[in-house]
């Protein structure tokens, strides 16, 4: 039962259709961000679900298809590579959606900065000794 539900998840042709998907969407948002801006993009495509999901299955294919074709032989080393490499990625992906914030920081030629300006509300603390 479990393998009938597995077998189309870690299919090459669910693969090829994620993969392309993926590719045309980041292709469209890069249009996008030109016309309408950063912003624009994040609230449409990079903060939407169905994104996520993209990638999450994407993830998930790759690792189905370690599993499947037993590329952690000896043999396969260069494929298994490839895999792996795209699997952090996306998981590097999550934790940045997750866990971090995005800003701009204005650095002047021979200047350093600590400052970061955020279109996000942050509560700012200076602690001074």
């Amino acid at each position: 039962m479990i393998l009938k539900f597995l077998k189309p998840l870690f299919s090459n042709k669910l693969t090829t259709v994620l993969l392309v998907l993926y590719a045309f969407t980041m292709a469209y948002a890069t249009f996008l961000e030109n016309d309408f801006g950063t912003q624009a993009v994040l609230s449409i495509i990079y903060r939407a679900w169905w994104f996520e999901v993209i990638m999450g299955l994407l993830a998930l294919n790759f690792a189905g298809n370690i599993w499947r074709y037993k590329l952690y032989r000896k043999e396969k080393l260069a494929i298994l590579t490839f895999h792996v490499a795209f699997i952090v990625i996306l998981i590097g992906a999550f934790v940045t959606r997750y866990a971090s914030f995005e800003g701009i920081m204005h650095i002047r030629e021979g200047d350093s900065t600590n400052k970061i300006v955020s279109q996000d509300r942050y509560l700012m603390i200076d602690v001074k000794k």
